[in-house]
């Protein structure tokens, strides 16, 4: 517990959502720590993410893949680390006593109402003063396809397609945190300075005229082309593997994302427009987020999005689902071919 003698520090817990600019904004707050030091601001710890809160909320059941190929499944274990993180925390805070601390993850998101809530509150309790929550929000058809294409990275298996649901997880804060909950559209027309980092300074920590390029590693992105034979490769040579480290499966798609680089023409990944506008407009917490939080994705049809089923399907296949280039995606192929990467003759039943 802080220093009964030093007054609590505020708390900027950002929470994501998912695929929202999360690993650009912790990369660029942690690569600026000095910097915020000296602004009263702490970002504590050495990595760039604070994944260890979600630790006590039923871990074993329902803790990320990445933190249980660390430690396992043992929830006694994870209480056991999340003391000592816990601890370390607050020495750094004793050590350093700023006005304001930055606490990122964004696996906390949908986390929040799992059993063993009580503890992470009761901790943030007793040693922030008050907590500020937000949350950047993704226009649903952009947030499917960016998952979309990180889950093929390791998996043949999309997620599923279904309606944006995010109003039940919003409501659960603000249970939490009553009147303390900001959210955010993650749209380049929204963002201070079209920008998640600039945004998150300015509207959070009243930090204006920062941020900007600071060499941080972000997500390499994958074209569709690229997702397309990434997932029949997965499809074909790593069937029933999914979501498991493989050194041959990384191997490749390390190859794949070099040769994609090679290959001219590449575009920003995008839905099939029908698709696109099925998942937008069968979002019905749109018009909530819009009503409550007065988030607004430019170029969304509002007045068309309506509670009914999605006339799309469930179809699992990136051919099916993003628009894709057919004349590049034989020149990457050709490409992978040269790169001794034995493929082709495994798709010459089209796209299937």
């Amino acid at each position: 517990m802080t220093s009964p003698s030093k007054p609590k520090p505020k708390l900027v817990l950002h929470v994501g959502m998912p695929k929202t600019g999360s690993t650009a904004l912790q990369s660029w707050l942690a690569a600026s720590r000095s910097s915020l030091r000296a602004q009263g601001v702490l970002y504590p710890g050495k990595g760039t993410s604070h994944g260890f809160l979600v630790l006590p909320l039923d871990f074993a059941n329902h803790g990320p893949r990445l933190l249980i190929d660390r430690i396992g499944r043992v929830q006694a274990e994870a209480d056991r680390l999340f003391e000592t993180e816990w601890q370390a925390l607050e020495a750094e805070i004793a050590a350093t006593a700023p006005e304001t601390v930055v606490l990122s993850t964004e696996y906390l998101f949908v986390r929040l109402g799992l059993k063993g809530h009580e503890t992470l509150l009761a901790r943030l309790g007793e040693t922030f003063s008050e907590v500020q929550v937000v949350a950047y929000l993704r226009q649903p058809s952009k947030h499917y396809a960016s998952l979309a294409l990180q889950r093929v990275r390791h998996s043949a298996i999309l997620p599923p397609l279904a309606p944006m649901r995010v109003r039940e997880t919003l409501e659960t804060w603000e249970a939490a945190f009553p009147g303390r909950v900001s959210v955010r559209a993650y749209d380049r027309d929204a963002l201070v300075q079209g920008d998640v980092v600039t945004d998150f300074l300015t509207t959070q920590l009243a930090l204006s005229g920062q941020g900007g390029e600071t060499g941080a590693r972000v997500n390499e992105s994958m074209s569709a082309e690229a997702a397309h034979l990434m997932q029949q490769v997965q499809r074909v040579r790593f069937a029933g593997q999914d979501n498991v480290v493989l050194r041959a499966r990384n191997r490749y798609r390390k190859r794949l994302l070099t040769a994609d680089k090679r290959v001219p023409g590449a575009q920003r990944p995008k839905l099939l427009p029908e698709v696109a506008a099925d998942l937008d407009e069968s979002s019905t917490d749109l018009l909530w987020l819009r009503d409550r939080y007065g988030v607004i994705f430019a170029g969304l049809a509002y007045e068309r999005i309506a509670e009914r089923p999605l006339n799309v399907g469930s179809s699992e296949r990136i051919a099916d689902l993003f628009e894709l280039d057919e004349a590049r995606l034989l020149l990457l192929e050709t490409r992978m071919q040269r790169l001794h990467v034995p493929l082709l003759s495994w798709f010459r039943g089209g796209r299937g």
